[in-house]
């Protein structure tokens, strides 16, 4: 697993289902602000390949897997973290 750190965001590689990994976000003061749940392995391969090359899942305004947008105060269950 690993972990990217960005101007705005770190984001951790986590475990999810098998060969499908989540990625979890946290602001810089280390509270987590959201967890993005990409849907197929292809799917998990692009968002790493877009970390790896200094993406940034909040600046880039990312979707979430679940309809929510990327956003440095928290998405989903997080929101205002």
């Amino acid at each position: 697993m690993k972990t990217w750190k960005t101007d705005l965001v770190t984001v951790e590689e986590v475990a999810f289902d098998h060969d499908l990994h989540a990625f979890d976000v946290y602001n810089h003061a280390g509270a987590k602000i959201g967890t993005i749940n990409p849907s197929t392995v292809e799917n998990m391969n692009v968002l790493i390949a877009d970390l790896d090359n200094g993406s940034c899942p909040v600046a880039d305004k990312w979707e979430d897997g679940n309809g929510n947008t990327c956003n440095i105060n928290g998405w989903g269950e997080y929101v205002g973290n």
